[in-house]
C-alpha cells in the first residue's frame, strides 16, 4: 500500500506544481505573480497583455517611445510636498537624523528634530513634536522642508501633517542629494527665535489597531514589508503587499510615472482610503509616496498584530 501511495504522489506532484505555476511549458503565466520579482513580473504581464490584443490595437514602437516621453514628463499629483535643493529659499529645513549625525554636518539653517524622539512606546508623541518645534523656533506659518534618510524624513513628514502643519515638503535625496549639487554642509547651529507653535491634530492620518475592524471593508490596506514570507505567514486581512523597496531607488523616491505604474498595477483606488502598515519608519515612505500621487493615505501607528480580529494568513 505504501508503495502504491508513493507512486501516486510522484505522479501527482508535477500536475500539482504545474497547476500552481499556471503553465507546464515554462511560458509566462499572467495570473501567477512572481513574488521574488514583482516589478519584472508586472512588466512581463503588460507585454503579455499587449501580445494578446488584435494587431490593430497593439502599441507600435513609436507609440511606446511617445509614452516613455510622456511618462518622463509626468509630475507628482501633489507636487508641492516634494522639494529639491533649489527649493529651500524662505523655508525652514528640519533634519530628521540623530543629533550626532546632525552635528557632523547639516544643511545651513537646519534645525534638528530626531524622528525617534517623537515616539512613546509604539505610538507617536504629538506633544513631544510640538515642544520640539517650539524649542527650535518653528511657527505654524513656516514652510518646512524635512530631510534625512528617506524613511526618517518620511516619518517626520507624516508626523508634521498629523499635527496639522499645512506647509511641509520633503527634500528628495536628503543630505547626499544636497551635497551632489555642490552645496556645502555646516556644523554651526542657527539662532532660535521665539515660537508659540500650536497643534491642530488631523485624526484621519493616524489609524490605531483597534480602528481597523471598522475600516477594513472600505479602505485598502497596504503592507509595506519587504518579505513575502512574512506577508504569507501573517498579515491584515485583504492587505495588498507593496514592498517599500519598489517605490525608492538609491535613497530617493521614484519618479511620478514609476509610482503611478506601481500603484495602478496593484489596483489602488483614489476614491478609497489607503492605510499603510509595516515596519516603522519604513512604512512612512509608502505613506509619503501615496500622498505624492494624490491618494488619501493614512498610517497605522502601533502594533498592527494587536488587531487580532483582522489579522490572519488568508487574503
Amino acid at each position: 500500500m505504501r508503495l502504491i501511495i508513493s507512486v501516486l504522489i510522484m505522479l501527482l506532484l508535477p500536475a500539482l506544481f504545474g497547476a500552481l505555476a499556471g503553465t507546464e511549458d515554462g511560458s509566462f503565466c499572467p495570473t501567477c505573480p512572481d513574488w521574488t520579482n514583482l516589478e519584472g513580473w508586472y512588466r512581463q504581464k503588460e507585454a503579455y497583455s499587449q501580445s494578446q490584443l488584435p494587431p490593430a490595437l497593439r502599441q507600435t514602437p513609436e507609440q511606446n517611445e511617445t509614452l516613455k516621453v510622456k511618462s518622463a514628463e509626468k509630475s507628482y499629483d501633489v507636487q508641492e510636498i516634494a522639494a529639491d535643493a533649489g527649493d529651500l529659499a524662505g523655508a525652514v529645513p528640519i533634519d530628521s537624523r540623530s543629533p550626532e549625525e546632525y552635528a557632523r554636518g547639516h544643511i545651513p539653517g537646519a534645525r534638528n528634530i530626531w524622528w525617534r524622539s517623537l515616539r512613546s512606546g509604539e505610538s507617536i508623541n504629538a506633544s513631544a513634536l510640538v515642544d520640539a518645534l517650539r524649542a527650535n523656533g518653528v511657527n505654524n506659518t513656516d514652510r518646512i522642508v524635512v530631510y534625512g534618510e528617506v524613511a526618517d524624513a518620511s516619518y517626520l513628514f507624516w508626523a508634521l501633517e498629523y499635527i496639522g502643519h499645512r506647509k511641509v515638503s520633503l527634500l528628495n535625496g536628503g543630505v547626499d542629494g544636497w551635497v551632489k549639487t555642490g552645496r556645502a554642509l555646516v556644523q554651526n547651529s542657527p539662532s532660535m527665535p521665539a515660537s508659540d507653535y500650536s497643534e491642530n491634530i488631523n485624526e484621519d492620518l493616524l489609524i490605531k489597531p483597534e480602528d481597523l475592524e471598522d475600516l477594513i471593508a472600505e479602505a485598502q490596506i497596504i503592507d509595506s514589508r519587504e518579505s513575502f514570507a512574512d506577508f504569507g505567514r501573517s498579515r491584515i486581512r485583504g492587505a495588498i503587499q507593496i514592498p517599500v523597496s519598489t517605490v525608492i531607488s538609491d535613497g530617493s523616491v521614484k519618479d511620478a510615472a514609476s509610482l503611478e505604474s506601481i500603484f495602478s498595477a496593484r489596483g489602488l483606488d483614489r476614491g478609497r482610503m489607503q492605510i499603510v502598515y509595516g515596519d516603522l519608519p519604513d512604512a512612512s515612505i509608502m505613506y509619503y509616496c501615496l500622498r505624492l500621487m494624490g491618494y488619501r493615505a493614512a498610517l497605522l501607528d502601533g502594533d498592527w498584530r494587536r488587531a487580532s480580529a483582522v489579522v490572519g494568513n488568508i487574503r
